[in-house]
């Protein structure tokens, strides 16, 4: 071999390795905790990352295994809904490194999700956009949101006009679970009532009794029930008339965070009709 055709291989290969670091360096491991935060990763890097949780696990309730924890040590970023949403991963995030992790907070005041969306704040639209704008400015890449605002926007009027005629029949709906926070303050929407608050804490005689009131009534246009649903309760409570709609809250078959919110407003523009 030649010195030139050598010093040509040589050149190529260095070519190839500061390639493929740069490369690296530009697309970290990125750990999202959840599904949701699993779409929010994907929309600021383009790459759909396998999150932490097990599909249909509610974050709020979860035990870390050992491979778990290799995986959280393992990731260059780890991002989470923090302590107060997240307590299983308290423990194990402390030992993590502060510039290893990124808690989607709620906006400039660094305060918990909690305080602003509720227990589930993954399904407001206005929590996401703030976890794609800290993602962006962690990983030092810009994105333009006007598309993303203007869709929200589309289906807020959408919803406006469907809960207006639902309130013309005085009717509304019931949720299984107290799972929607977020996107219901969002898109100013209210249940009825639900079967499990918030907490996930069984319902109550007094709760069932209420809710099979409003039934009797005419008034429950429909119920969204998610995988915690328990149908022979349901059955039992509201009957075979009240039309039962799946609601995906923790964006277990969503592959993008328009596809996700989308998917929950489609929902309650069915119900009713």
């Amino acid at each position: 071999m030649s010195f030139v055709t050598r010093s040509l291989s040589l050149a190529g290969t260095v070519f190839i390795f500061l390639f493929a670091n740069t490369t690296a360096s530009a697309a970290p491991n990125v750990l999202p905790s959840t599904q949701a935060l699993a779409l929010v990763v994907a929309e600021v890097s383009g790459t759909l990352a396998q999150p932490l949780l097990p599909a249909n696990v509610s974050p709020h309730d979860f035990s870390l295994k050992p491979s778990h924890i290799r995986r959280l040590h393992s990731a260059e970023l780890v991002v989470w809904l923090g302590p107060e949403l997240e307590p299983y991963l308290a423990k194990a995030m402390a030992r993590i490194p502060a510039h290893q992790q990124l808690i989607i907070s709620n906006g400039d005041s660094g305060s918990s999700a909690e305080a602003n969306y509720g227990k589930h704040p993954w399904t407001s639209p206005a929590y996401l956009l703030q976890g794609i704008n800290q993602l962006s400015q962690r990983l030092g890449t810009k994105r333009d949101n006007s598309t993303w605002l203007e869709t929200m926007g589309q289906l807020q009027l959408e919803l406006a006009r469907h809960a207006q005629q639902l309130n013309y029949k005085d009717q509304g709906y019931l949720i299984y679970h107290d799972g929607l926070d977020g996107f219901e303050a969002y898109f100013g929407l209210a249940h009825l009532a639900s079967f499990t608050g918030a907490d996930d804490q069984a319902p109550g005689a007094k709760r069932l009794a209420s809710i099979a009131q409003l039934a009797q009534e005419g008034k429950t246009a429909c119920i969204l029930v998610d995988h915690e649903v328990k149908h022979k309760l349901v059955d039992a409570v509201l009957g075979p008339e009240v039309k039962r709609i799946e609601i995906d809250i923790l964006a277990v078959n969503s592959r993008s965070l328009t596809e996700y919110i989308t998917a929950l407003q489609q929902a309650l523009l069915s119900c009713g009709r």
